[in-house]
């Protein structure tokens, strides 16, 4: 990599080295003076805070698209004034780590994370942690994460534990149970949770899975850079901003207002993420068994999370409507998705990448990758007892997300079992069709079904036998009385909240499993949600049962 650690004797008498220091700590105050002088007059947020951290408050930001206003061309041109004279002291005072800490920072700041990055894989000759620490910032402000991923583990490995171990607390970012648990473990246990919460959190697996940990060490790194340095905002730094930077990251923008006039208040600074930030944290519970996790264990949304963070390739991640159906071959699972963007704003009719990714409880395995619009279907399969499927949607040139992240367990061989109902337009299938191209091309994009549709049912099933099996598939509408139920199955009254079919056959058994397509008529049904359920008893075995909420429309 051509990282550079260790001593060499400075090209400058240590008399000159400690002129030239004070003269650089000189310009970078009166460069952070400069910029407060010039902000662009913004507004000062009143009312509740998200968090409170000594002297600060947090909110939250938003999604909107607005974008931060020019910098003025003043602060800009003062910026490089002050990295030039950032890369002669840093060449003349090679080991100096806080001279190549405010020239790495001054550098990505002004937008050239190329040049901070070799400056600090080339010219740097502090500690040989600081140094690639350094880099890996770099790296990773310029979205280059696998190498971020990389120099951060070179800078980790070339720690003492104490040291390390202060770099992988994620203790500010945790609570609830997840807090209890992590408190309760030493250190090489804490970093073990910490790089499972990290990887499992990624926020879209089709661009990394290693930028949330790598943000984490990068917040890390600017707030030590931060140290004994003239803030942007002109408070001195202490442990409440280090805090409120390693829990939501530094500021990318700044504006200011001034006080009311004859107030004796200094004008207020307003720091500005980069995005929304999100809370992409799994409770103990789930991050300790992936493959229960559902939908509903991810709060990206949480306003007042312990932690949040704001991708620069995503200004927005929402929730997407899906359909996921999972089936089990032999030692592989099979993954069927489809997504439906038409009705999200920010990603309808927009050309997206799209990918379906599978994780085993380590690393990610399997992926498929499409270009597509507001909807389709992808599959793909993985060799794992259990891990994560996520489905991920983004539209690069407007930075705007969409995803759906769930776990997933194979099935016990003991008995029969019967896979995830698929949902599919039954138009052109035949009731024998197996899983492949034909059926993925005609996957409903999600539980959403219009009473009007074509619609079919497709299932695996598994440890049957080729004998008689009955099979029951029933739609009942969910919060529907008892009594209404009743008097329409004693035909008192039209079935408009349910159907239910039930019939046997000898299945199709190939390769341990069979497979079968029913369609169904729910055209006489009223909209709401439904509960489909699918029950397959077979002689000797326990009923084996698969179930799927559908919304009828």
């Amino acid at each position: 990599m051509g990282l550079a650690g260790g001593q060499r004797r400075d090209s400058v008498s240590r008399a000159d080295s400690v002129r030239l220091s004070r003269t650089v700590r000189s310009a970078q105050a009166s460069f952070e003076l400069f910029r407060r002088t010039r902000l662009q007059i913004g507004y000062s947020r009143s009312g509740p805070c998200d968090a409170t951290i000594g002297r600060y408050c947090y909110w939250r930001g938003d999604d909107d698209d607005k974008p931060p206003p020019p910098e003025p061309v003043a602060i800009r041109q003062r910026r490089l004034e002050l990295i030039s004279l950032l890369d002669s002291a840093a060449r003349a005072v090679r080991g100096d780590g806080w001279i190549a800490g405010q020239r790495v920072r001054y550098l990505v700041e002004a937008g050239e994370t190329s040049r901070a990055r070799a400056a600090a894989e080339h010219d740097c000759r502090a500690a040989a942690s600081w140094c690639a620490a350094l880099a890996g910032y770099a790296a990773h402000v310029g979205g280059q994460y696998d190498a971020a991923d990389s120099l951060y583990a070179h800078a980790l490995a070339a720690m003492d534990e104490a040291e390390r171990c202060r770099w992988m607390d994620i203790s500010p970012l945790v609570d609830g149970d997840l807090a209890k648990r992590y408190d309760e473990l030493d250190c090489a246990a804490r970093e073990q949770l910490a790089l499972r919460l990290f990887s499992v959190g990624a926020p879209l697996y089709m661009v990394a899975t290693t930028d949330l940990l790598t943000e984490h060490l990068a917040r890390r790194t600017r707030a030590q850079i931060a140290e004994r340095a003239a803030t942007a905002n002109g408070e001195a730094w202490a442990d409440d901003a280090r805090e409120l930077a390693i829990r939501y990251g530094f500021a990318t923008w700044y504006t200011r207002s001034e006080p009311q006039f004859g107030s004796q208040q200094r004008p207020s600074i307003t720091e500005h993420d980069a995005g929304r930030p999100y809370y992409f944290f799994l409770s103990l519970a789930a991050v300790m068994h992936p493959s229960a996790v559902r939908e509903a264990d991810w709060r990206l949304d949480e306003p007042r999370a312990p932690t949040g963070y704001a991708p620069t390739y995503a200004r927005s991640i929402h929730d997407v409507p899906h359909q996921i159906a999972r089936f089990r071959h032999g030692d592989s699972l099979y993954v069927v998705a489809g997504w439906e963007a038409s009705g999200d704003t920010s990603l309808a009719h927009r050309e997206l990448d799209v990918s379906l990714v599978l994780t085993n409880d380590v690393a990610v395995q399997a992926f498929a990758r499409a270009r597509g619009r507001d909807a389709g279907g992808l599959s793909t399969s993985i060799v794992a007892d259990s891990g994560l499927i996520s489905l991920e949607l983004l539209d690069s040139a407007s930075r705007h997300a969409g995803r759906a992240r769930v776990g997933f367990a194979l099935r016990p061989d003991a008995g029969v079992s019967l896979s995830d109902l698929l949902l599919v337009r039954g138009f052109g299938l035949g009731p024998d069709v197996k899983l492949g191209g034909q059926l993925i091309d005609r996957v409903l994009p999600s539980d959403v079904v219009h009473r009007r549709d074509s619609l079919a049912v497709f299932w695996e099933a598994y440890g049957i036998r080729h004998e008689p099996t009955q099979f029951t598939l029933a739609v009942e509408q969910i919060g529907v009385s008892w009594l209404r139920r009743a008097v329409e199955n004693l035909h008192l009254a039209d079935r408009t909240t349910g159907v239910r079919v039930q019939w046997e056959e000898v299945p199709d058994v190939e390769h341990g499993y069979a497979s079968r397509l029913v369609r169904v008529d729910l055209s006489r049904l009223r909209a709401g949600r439904y509960r489909m359920q699918l029950t397959a008893i077979a002689r000797g075995e326990a009923p084996a049962t698969s179930a799927r909420e559908i919304e009828v429309r």
